[in-house]
């Protein structure tokens, strides 16, 4: 830890900075954002914060008020404007008027600041410091005493549950609120210890601290506290700069990581920018970036993750670590968005820091928790395979050995998106399995929880027996038996081979064996969460058509088996999830094979055939002028035996 010799003023910024954020915010990449920020609908917003807003809703309705509280107390910040002061003045005071900003209770009294205290006490400390002279005395003394008596408390009460597991009386849900499924925190202090909530919870710690520095006797113990927190987190993440929850997991997280950081440091001298490798953050929120032609696809979206990283994190990594890599993501279409906390993007971006990708950035890795991702470059037309192997991860899907695969503007295997957090949804389902591109014995995928606790992690885990590159080839095997037995399925063997051979031919051989005789079924999930994905199926073979690409599939296996079109059931007004399934009928062994060649749309793909003889799989043919020559040997244990 450094400790700069005098504290900075201003908690993000100072008035000196302000021409560099006007200029900023007259950038290409700012307009939509600074237009909407500038020409919000005041009589909505009036509406809601006089009318509508309910006082015992503090999931969506204390959200609102805070971020309508945060968007109008910068622009007047950085272009004054009376209208703004009057409807952040109104917001302050329906934020101020909940009794707590967290629906949740330490011993059925005390409230533990997990979720939007954290958040809230963000927006409160930047507007007051944003409005500054708006406000009466009055009212910054009902700041400093919110800060002092809830906020500061209950933040400090979350974190301390968090590192002292065994002191914790018990974690439970606030019956007065509502807006929240109710699930059962008991276990949370350990849960959350882990994941991300860690990070909202001390962002509470900093902002009290910072607010009221040198002002209350708690103050410094929340700095210190708060610091102490954000090491420790990134102290366990891995040291490649993976984040397992995914790219806008990561974006949310150190959002507040970030703007954590700048209070300490700005307002009580406590620097933690050395705490980890932030650049190496910003390569990992390019190398699982996903672009294509279509607006719904983001990232590599294994879990619950489906969007790639806001630009508020990258630009402060760019700023503080003059890093090209992070300035680069900044300005990719999309990155900067239209929402309250943008501004905190205008405030750190350094247009001195030159835009420009990692040039060392490997096309091949496993990353953490367990996904080999290989793709052959970074257009919006290059290919990409990910293929999820690995341990489980809070925000997670019962999604081991499955795949994604893009080529030519398209995501053309799919895992859907926005599954929800809630078992009662019928959108649960997108949680399992079932919806993802992957293996199913007997109808049944592989050990999933209930979501009785939440989003948490299951106990399923697969490993990676075989990973090797080439060239212009990936191939990778994961065992996931361990998380199909979890699930009471007799297994002895769930094995999934995946040959990559860019940039635009992937192979598939899923190896399943049983104690008992069961059917198995492979399941090709289709995009389709714009409406323009279609699948047809002939005989053996299934196309998947989207705008700008095709993808057409030959599978085989050494039995009858069937390839039909079906559907996930969910109810038609929230979406059609099409997929092809494969279905293996009952036995103790299978093997099925599934070659997978993309294309441009309008292009004819290339014949390939498979063929069996003394349990040997031969694939050859030629696409889009790649001559293909496969063979795949599986063998009693291990990994098959491929030749490339």
């Amino acid at each position: 830890m450094n400790v700069s010799p005098a504290p900075i003023r201003g908690l993000m910024f100072d008035a000196a900075d302000l021409p560099r954020i006007r200029a900023n915010l007259a950038l290409p990449e700012f307009a939509s954002y600074w237009n909407n920020a500038r020409q919000p609908d005041f009589a909505d917003d009036e509406r809601f914060l006089r009318e509508q807003i309910d006082l015992k809703n503090p999931v969506k309705d204390l959200a609102r008020a805070a971020m309508i509280l945060q968007r109008s107390a910068f622009v007047h910040a950085a272009a004054p404007d009376a209208r703004h002061v009057a409807i952040a003045r109104l917001a302050l005071e329906r934020v101020l008027a909940y009794p707590r900003w967290d629906w949740f209770l330490e011993a059925g009294t005390k409230t533990v600041g997990v979720m939007r205290n954290g958040t809230t006490a963000v927006s409160v400390v930047l507007a007051a410091e944003w409005l500054g002279s708006e406000l009466t005395a009055a009212d910054h003394a009902a700041i400093d005493r919110y800060l002092a008596d809830e906020a500061g408390p209950a933040a400090e009460t979350a974190v301390f549950g968090m590192n002292h597991h065994d002191q914790v009386v018990g974690w439970s849900m606030n019956e007065e609120f509502t807006g929240f499924s109710k699930v059962d925190v008991s276990r949370w202090p350990a849960i959350l210890d882990v994941n991300n909530l860690r990070i909202i919870a001390s962002s509470g710690l900093a902002a009290a601290a910072a607010h009221l520095h040198g002002r209350h006797p708690r103050a410094a113990h929340w700095a210190a506290m708060a610091r102490d927190s954000l090491k420790l987190f990134v102290s366990r993440l891995p040291a490649d700069g993976a984040f397992p929850e995914g790219p806008d997991y990561w974006h949310f997280t150190f959002n507040y990581w970030a703007v954590s950081a700048e209070f300490l440091r700005r307002r009580c001298g406590i620097d933690v920018r050395d705490a980890a490798d932030f650049p190496a953050m910003a390569r990992y929120v390019q190398l699982v970036a996903l672009p294509t032609r279509a607006k719904v696809d983001g990232c590599i979206n294994i879990g619950d993750a489906f969007g790639t990283s806001g630009a508020e994190p990258l630009a402060w990594i760019g700023r503080h670590f003059r890093d090209g890599t992070a300035n680069q993501l900044v300005l990719t279409p999309g990155t900067i968005r239209d929402l309250p906390n943008t501004a905190w993007a205008a405030i750190w971006y350094d247009p001195e820091v030159p835009a420009r990708r990692c040039p060392d950035l490997a096309l091949d890795r496993v990353i953490y928790p367990g996904i080999a991702i290989s793709r052959t470059g970074w257009s919006a037309t290059d290919s990409v395979v990910s293929f999820r192997s690995g341990e489980p991860e809070n925000h997670e899907h019962a999604d081991r050995n499955s795949l994604i695969f893009a080529a030519h503007g398209e995501r053309l295997l799919n895992d859907p998106l926005k599954a929800s957090y809630w078992r009662t949804d019928p959108k649960w389902l997108l949680r399992l399995t079932a919806a993802h591109t992957a293996v199913l014995i007997d109808g049944k995928g592989h050990q999933y929880h209930e979501g009785e606790e939440g989003t948490n992690a299951s106990k399923a885990a697969a490993h990676l027996i075989d990973h090797r590159i080439g060239r212009d080839w990936m191939l990778a095997a994961s065992d996931a038996t361990a998380a199909y037995a979890l699930a009471g399925l007799p297994v002895s063997r769930v094995l999934r081979t995946v040959v990559f051979l860019k940039p635009d031919i992937l192979i598939v051989c899923d190896q399943v064996r049983l104690s008992t005789a069961l059917p198995v079924q492979t399941r090709w999930q289709v995009p389709n969460e714009d409406g323009h994905g279609t699948l047809t199926v002939a005989g053996n073979a299934f196309t998947i058509a989207r705008p700008h690409a095709t993808l057409q599939a030959e599978t085989a296996g050494p039995g009858a088996f069937a390839v039909t079109a079906e559907r996930l059931p969910l109810p038609e007004d929230g979406g059609i999830y099409p997929f092809a399934a494969v279905t293996s009928p009952a036995a103790k062994e299978h093997c099925l094979i599934t070659v997978c060649t993309a294309a441009p749309a309008g292009e004819t793909h290339g014949p390939v055939s498979v063929a069996e003889s003394c349990n040997t799989w031969q694939i050859a043919g030629t696409h889009r002028g790649r001559p293909v020559r496969v063979t795949i040997k599986p063998v009693a244990e291990g990994a098959p035996v491929v030749v490339v």
